[in-house]
C-alpha cells in the first residue's frame, strides 16, 4: 500500500502536470442569442383552420388560374369530359388545336392537371398534352360526345389500331353536313 509522505510528494510530478490535459479543456456553455437572426427566406403562411401549407398554396393557385371554376368542372369525374370526347382548345393568340381526348390526368387540388389529345394530319398521328391551368389558354370547348364510349379510362391502346382517330376536323365537318 502506498503512503503519502513529504518525501513521496516531492518525488511525484506536480498535480498540474498529471492532470494537464483535463485542465486545458474548458467547459462549454450555451449562451442564448439576445436578438433574433434575420430570415433568409420568406416564412410560410400559418396553417389556416388546420390546413397544411401545401394544400393552402394549391388552393390559392387554383383561385388565381381558374377564378370561375370552369376548368375544374371540365375534369370533374361525374359530368366533365371523358376519354373519347372531341375537344377544341383555343389559345390567346387565336390558334386552336382539335383532337380526341385519350387521357386525362387529374391532380386533386393541384394545377398539374392535363389532357392528352390525339389527331391525325396527312396520316401522321399527333398527340398534344395540354396543361389545363395554362394561362395561355383562352377556351376549351367540347365539340362532340360519342353515343357509346370505348372501354377503359385512358385509351392509349387506340394508337395504330382500328379504333385510331382519323382527321378529327374532317370527320366533324362530314357529320355536320348530314
Amino acid at each position: 500500500m502506498l503512503s503519502l509522505s513529504a518525501k513521496g510528494l516531492a518525488r511525484c510530478p506536480s498535480p498540474a502536470k498529471l492532470f494537464s490535459p483535463f485542465l486545458a479543456v474548458g467547459v462549454r456553455t450555451f449562451i442564448p442569442l439576445k436578438s433574433k437572426l434575420p430570415t433568409v427566406y420568406e416564412p410560410l403562411p400559418k396553417k389556416r383552420n388546420g390546413e397544411n401549407p401545401v394544400s393552402y398554396i394549391h388552393r390559392q393557385l387554383l383561385e388565381k388560374y381558374d377564378p370561375t371554376g370552369k376548368r375544374r368542372s371540365l375534369i370533374d369525374q361525374s359530368n366533365g369530359i371523358r376519354s373519347g370526347d372531341v375537344i377544341r382548345v383555343t389559345y390567346n393568340d387565336r390558334s386552336n388545336v382539335v383532337g380526341q381526348v385519350i387521357a386525362i390526368k387529374r391532380c386533386v387540388n393541384s394545377v398539374g392537371s392535363n389532357i392528352l389529345i390525339r389527331n391525325k394530319f396527312n396520316k401522321l398521328g399527333i398527340e398534344v398534352r395540354i396543361p389545363l391551368f395554362n394561362p395561355k389558354l383562352r377556351n376549351i370547348e367540347v365539340l362532340h360526345k360519342p353515343k357509346k364510349y370505348l372501354s377503359r379510362r385512358k385509351q392509349f391502346y387506340i394508337r395504330n389500331s382500328k379504333h385510331d382517330v382519323g382527321d378529327v376536323e374532317a370527320t366533324l365537318r362530314r357529320e355536320s353536313k348530314k
